[in-house]
């Protein structure tokens, strides 16, 4: 599953989104952070399909400081 998340630059947020997979038990083998002049743009690939993945990812959407999430290339 990969889950690209745009939101503002801050390590608090980057912290967050890290923590959301950690409290899953679950390891990015690859992960992917740009800073730009308009925010922050983070791919994380995990290792989890199904119910579990999208509920990670729309806990994602909901922490404070992120605009947009895509699960797999699609918008939630």
């Amino acid at each position: 599953m990969r889950l690209d998340i745009v939101g503002e630059s801050s390590a608090a947020l980057l912290c967050r989104l890290v923590g959301l997979a950690a409290q899953h038990d679950l390891v990015a083998p690859e992960m992917e952070v740009r800073v730009t002049e308009d925010g922050m743009a983070v791919r994380l690939d995990l290792e989890l399909d199904g119910p579990p993945g999208v509920i990670v990812a729309e806990k994602m959407l909901r922490c404070i400081g992120v605009e947009a999430v895509a699960l797999d290339g699609v918008p939630l």
